[in-house]
């Protein structure tokens, strides 16, 4: 499994749809916390079924491309409310 670290971007790549790229906000040895560009939260957590590193395996480290492109869509919340 890559090391992933609190504030990298990474991208996970889609059939149609081109990547999603978010940051990392926390790592642990269980869970990985991220956020995408509209400060919407979510981890991902290893289980007994799934380990983390099977559930992150399609992840890649983001390019600067799309690194820059999170960075100018990035709106933090509230300000994302309205």
């Amino acid at each position: 499994m890559p090391q992933f670290t609190a504030g990298q971007y990474v991208s996970w790549d889609h059939h149609r749809d081109g990547a999603t790229t978010v940051q990392i906000t926390s790592v642990d040895r269980f869970h990985i916390t991220y956020r995408s560009a509209d400060d919407h939260r979510e981890s991902v957590d290893e289980t007994m079924f799934r380990s983390l590193a099977q559930q992150t395996a399609g992840w890649r480290p983001a390019t600067e491309e799309e690194a820059a492109t999170f960075q100018a869509r990035f709106r933090p919340a509230p300000e994302n409310w309205n």
